[in-house]
């Protein structure tokens, strides 16, 4: 099982939630099978898998891009200090503040021992798993416990083992603010590193009260519970936060000399790494140097765009090509997706589909899973090319294809980005669900993998399950799960309209197809999700009657 895969599940699943199914023969009355049983229901984010992943989608970490973070006052008064309980790390888009955020927390959990911990989320606004404050404070929770098992009686406690359930409600952010709270009150280490990256890119309307239970609650142990967020800027962080000399900020902008010098590194490094492919040679690869350095102003992830540009980009052709490139984010991306729409008029409107399918999506999407969704030709191959003609958007990593960036998505959301997107044909939540179902309608059957029971168990099932079928169960992962979700994006008049509920597209495939729903909610050991999907339904319904 690689830390890619949902535990419990193993049909390439998103990166994400840590669960598995919890049925009658695992119940169990002794505090280990109660605390597996807990986190199962919990369904915690895995956020040291998150991190692998991110490591992985980035270039290698190079210590010196945040080096000079571990020399700042702010941060050492928030380290070692006795008074500090928060620090706060602000920059733009692309200045390296995830890559800042690995860094800090491998040089922390490389120095801590018994008397320290370190527990930390990754938030991403575009995977609706790891964008909430409900995930942050389960994936919190999550990398607590694996590091300190006696905090499992912070769950234990509230778990009813006669009813399997839990006695008191998990299932709001305070709710769960209260476990986390419990947990670091109790856990017995002189000093608890909490960390939280891109918080700007959660979406919940409780960041302002989730701040102030942080400076209010952490003002009682500022010794030991030591808060680090990351974030651009944002409004309700400067409202809140740096009302007291208990917290404190290092600002990259006003940090302008560091980054310049990290950039400046990190040019060389991915210049040098482009001449092994490219032939540059010392002259040619000293201007460019230059000229990159020139136009990065500061940012990372412009250096990274560009190269990635470059690797297919003849060495005489190189220098030119950097020029003709506009600084800034917003600039570059304004210039990529117009040269998008230079291509044939089929190919265009591909790539202006893939991009809108994206934005929409609630999880990066499988290669095998973006006909379904979006309606595109099959094929891996056919998919992989696309992806790569749309590379200073998307990007494929392992199987999955996601977004290069946050600013990328924020880009094509806005005014240019959406106009230039919608004048190829509007592509919204209502499309995604008629080609989720319809994929489904032709995909699903009853005993979809032919097993030889009804009654065979998950552990004999996965031993009959072959390559196809994983292929098959894959594909399908996106639809199964999410189109209901979709669904719920569609104004209510609009489903009115189109008779979807009842008599339409949606109550054709519940009359004819439901029941294999449900078996291939199973099969990809996604159950609860299945109870969710039935409920929300039944409250559409309603609602449009």
């Amino acid at each position: 099982m690689t830390s890619a895969n949902f535990h419990g599940g193993n049909h390439g699943a998103q990166i994400g939630y840590n669960y598995g199914s919890v049925t009658a023969e695992f119940r169990a009355h002794n505090n280990e099978d109660i605390d597996r049983i807990c986190l199962q229901k919990l369904r915690c984010p895995d956020s040291l898998a998150v991190k692998t992943h991110l490591k992985e989608t980035k270039d290698r970490l190079r210590r010196e891009s945040f080096e000079w973070v571990l020399q700042d006052p702010q941060y050492r008064s928030w380290r070692n200090g006795n008074d500090v309980c928060l620090l706060w790390i602000k920059g733009g888009a692309g200045k390296g503040k995830t890559m800042m955020s690995i860094g800090l927390i491998e040089a922390l959990s490389q120095e801590q021992d018994k008397t320290a911990v370190v527990t930390y989320f990754f938030c991403q606004n575009a995977n609706n798993e790891l964008n909430t404050l409900e995930s942050v404070i389960k994936g919190l929770i999550l990398r607590l416990v694996s590091q300190r098992g006696e905090l499992k009686e912070s769950l234990r406690s509230r778990w009813d083992p006669k009813n399997d359930r839990f006695s008191k409600d998990v299932s709001s952010w305070r709710a769960l603010w209260d476990i986390l709270w419990e947990m670091l009150d109790r856990c017995d280490c002189l000093r608890v590193y909490v960390m939280v990256d891109a918080l700007d890119e959660c979406q919940d309307s409780g960041i302002t009260d989730f701040l102030r239970l942080i400076i209010r609650n952490g003002l009682d142990q500022p010794t030991k519970i030591k808060w680090l967020l990351t974030s651009r800027p944002l409004e309700a962080a400067e409202r809140t936060l740096l009302a007291g000399h208990e917290q404190m900020q290092v600002s990259l902008e006003l940090n302008s000399d560091y980054i310049s010098q990290s950039v400046q590194t990190y040019i060389s490094y991915k210049v040098n790494e482009l001449n092994l492919r490219n032939r540059y040679g010392e002259a040619l690869g000293r201007k460019l140097k230059t000229e990159l350095f020139a136009k990065a102003e500061g940012t990372f992830l412009w250096v990274s765009l560009v190269c990635k540009r470059l690797e297919d980009i003849r060495a005489d052709k190189a220098l030119a090509t950097i020029q003709d490139l506009p600084p800034g984010l917003h600039l570059f991306y304004d210039r990529i997706l117009n040269q998008l729409r230079e291509g044939q008029p089929d190919d265009v409107h591909n790539y202006m589909r893939l991009l809108k399918a994206m934005m929409l999506v609630y999880r990066p999407l499988k290669i095998e899973e973006v006909p379904s969704v979006t309606g595109l030709s099959s094929g891996d191959d056919t998919i992989k090319l696309l992806v790569n003609h749309c590379a200073s958007f998307v990007r494929i990593q392992g199987n999955n294809i996601e977004f290069v960036h946050q600013s990328a998505r924020d880009y094509l959301a806005g005014e240019n980005g959406l106009a230039i997107l919608d004048s190829y044909g509007r592509f919204e939540h209502y499309n995604i669900v008629l080609g989720c179902l319809s994929h489904l309608s032709e995909q699903l059957k009853v005993n979809l993998l032919d097993l030889p029971r009804p009654d065979t168990t998950k552990e004999f099932a996965k031993s009959l399950i072959s390559e196809r079928h994983n292929i098959l169960l894959s594909s399908l992962d996106y639809a199964t799960t999410f189109w209901v979700q979709h669904l719920q994006k569609v104004p209510l008049r609009a489903i009115a309209q189109s008779r979807s509920i009842d008599e339409g597209p949606v109550g054709s495939f519940l009359q004819n197809k439901l029941l294999e729903w449900l078996e291939c909610f199973s099969l990809l050991d996604r159950f609860p999700k299945a109870v969710d999907s039935i409920k929300a339904l039944q409250d559409m319904a309603k609602a449009s009657i």
